[in-house]
């Protein structure tokens, strides 16, 4: 198993309902991760993204990465949608080949319905909050992950 699975379990969870924005899909996979270690899911090994404390809390640039290259290999998509701050919020949803990746993942590997569970429970939870509560909840966690914070 492979630890693409977890952003992909979080795109597939609420019947694909999008991710907006990147900080947001950031603490939430930085938040599956810690779930699943104190769950002590011994199958996640491998799955393990190496956070920082960055801008905005807990940033891995491995996930980074790893969403460039499942957005290539058209697991998912990302939509920009210009801010008027000159900025531009990503939108991420998963496509086809990638809900028929985490469905082969979830015949193959026993705690695949663990983590689908899991990103269920962290997308309904965080997916439509504020992005500023979700830092906050963050950082009250996590307060190492705030010490080079500029939010």
């Amino acid at each position: 198993m492979h630890r693409k699975l977890l952003p992909l379990a979080l795109m597939y969870a609420n019947d694909g309902e999008p991710i907006e924005g990147r900080t947001r899909l950031q603490k939430m996979v930085f938040l599956m991760q810690k779930e699943l270690k104190q769950r002590d899911q011994s199958g996640v090994v491998g799955l393990e993204y190496d956070f920082i404390p960055y801008d905005y809390g807990p940033f891995s640039k491995e996930l980074y990465d790893d969403l460039d290259a499942m957005i290539d290999q058209e697991f998912v998509e990302d939509t920009e949608e210009p801010l008027h701050s000159g900025k531009v919020k990503y939108i991420y949803e998963i496509e086809d080949d990638g809900e028929d990746l985490v469905d082969s993942e979830a015949e193959t590997w026993d705690d695949v319905d663990a983590i689908m569970q899991l990103a269920q429970e962290i997308k309904e939870k965080y997916n439509d909050v504020l992005l500023s509560e979700l830092i906050e909840y963050v950082y009250s966690e996590y307060p190492e992950y705030a010490e080079k914070s500029v939010y």
